[in-house]
C-alpha cells in the first residue's frame, strides 16, 4: 500500500515537473560571475535543482562519516568496558570472604 502511495506521488511529481517545464520553455539571461548566458528557464531550474541536491548529499555524507567515526569510538569503549567487567567477575574472592565474616554480628548466647 505504501510502496503504491509513493509510486502514485512521484508519477504525480514527474507531471507537474512536466507541465512547469512545457509552460516555461522562454528563454531568460543567467547572469553569473564570469559572464552571462542564454538559456531555457527549465534548464536554468533543473540546474539550480541538481546543484541543492548535490550539495544535500554532500553534507549528509560528512554527517553519516561523522556519525560512523563517533559509532566506531563507542564500540571500541564499550568492548574495553565489557573486557574490564569480565576481568573484575573473574578475580577470587578470597579478601572478600574474611572481611564478611568479620564484620557478621556476634549473637549474645
Amino acid at each position: 500500500m505504501i510502496r503504491l502511495l509513493v509510486t502514485l506521488l512521484l508519477i504525480a511529481t514527474f507531471c507537474l515537473g512536466a507541465t512547469v517545464s512545457y509552460f516555461n520553455w522562454g528563454t531568460v539571461t543567467f547572469h553569473y560571475l564570469a559572464g552571462q548566458v542564454e538559456l531555457p528557464l527549465i534548464a536554468l531550474l533543473l540546474s539550480a535543482f541538481v546543484l541543492g541536491m548535490l550539495a544535500a548529499g554532500l553534507l549528509n555524507l560528512a554527517s553519516n562519516w561523522t556519525l560512523k567515526l563517533e559509532a566506531r569510538k563507542l564500540q571500541r569503549q564499550l568492548n574495553a568496558t565489557e573486557v574490564e567487567l569480565r576481568n573484575l567477575r573473574n578475580l577470587p574472592l578470597a579478601s572478600g570472604a574474611a572481611s564478611s565474616s568479620a564484620s557478621a554480628p556476634v549473637k549474645n548466647a
